[in-house]
């Protein structure tokens, strides 16, 4: 009875795949509005990030915040895929995308009390973002696969390679020419 429920589970899919999307959009759109949205969010957070440690001097403050935050990241990475699992990949991502939204905000008036709260809940909510995010797009990538009688495997390659050249994307800086 056992080797039978072993064989069964090791048929199952490791992501189920989602119900159609709401509206008629489809996988593929999908994975166009989540790489525009973490080319947005990300933009928006490597400026502060990179600047983070030259313009927060102030008793280290931005050197702290930063330390706080990905040291927080890591520890809460250890239970970020059962809270995902929880939540749902969806609810994971805009909860996810509050804690980068709040570390912006932080940044405007950067005090002990706004960064070191904002590092903490940043970093929980990154651990979050990121499994959703990987949890979201091979579901959609693999749907779309299944729908369109596709391979899988280049299917996933390309929902990965546009969403992290988008990602990519986020890291360009433009800086003025010497001439």
């Amino acid at each position: 009875m056992d080797a039978h429920r072993d064989e069964e589970a090791a048929a199952l899919p490791l992501i189920a795949a989602p119900a159609p999307p709401a509206g008629g959009r489809s996988h593929a759109t999908d994975a166009h509005l989540l790489s525009a949205a973490f080319l947005f969010v990300f933009s928006a957070y490597s400026a502060a990030q990179n600047l983070e440690t030259s313009v927060n001097t102030e008793g280290d403050l931005g050197t702290v915040s930063m330390g706080i935050l990905y040291t927080s990241f890591t520890l809460f990475s250890v239970a970020s895929s059962p809270v995902v699992t929880r939540m749902g990949p969806k609810r994971a991502l805009v909860v996810g995308s509050s804690g980068y939204v709040l570390f912006i905000l932080a940044n405007l008036v950067p005090t002990w009390y706004t960064m070191v709260p904002a590092s903490l809940y940043l970093g929980f909510t990154a651990s979050i973002i990121w499994v959703g995010q990987g949890t979201y797009l091979t579901s959609a990538a693999l749907s779309h696969a299944r729908e369109n009688n596709l391979p899988e495997g280049p299917t996933l390659g390309s929902y990965n390679g546009e969403f992290w050249g988008m990602f990519a994307s986020t890291q360009v800086q433009l800086s003025k020419s010497s001439a």
